[in-house]
């Protein structure tokens, strides 16, 4: 279920950027480091809980094979 997966990322992504909490206010500001930590917060909060979803949408050219893996993606 990927909403859980994404649950999960968000979770690395706010300990990432708390640990760097300071070169985001340092870079931007105080306000700035608060509403991305509060967004990162709510959004794991409301995958955790169902309340967000992510589709993810792979669209093709008639005929065309679509990728066996998501390589060209990081290429």
């Amino acid at each position: 279920m990927l909403f859980l997966h994404y649950a999960e990322t968000l979770r690395h992504w706010r300990k990432r950027f708390l640990h760097n909490r300071q070169q985001a206010v340092e870079l931007k500001d105080e306000y700035f480091a608060r509403i991305w930590e509060f967004y990162l917060a709510a959004s794991e909060a409301a995958f955790r809980n169902g309340n967000l979803v992510v589709f993810q949408i792979q669209v093709k050219k008639p005929g065309a094979k679509p990728p066996a893996t998501r390589d060209y993606i990081y290429s």
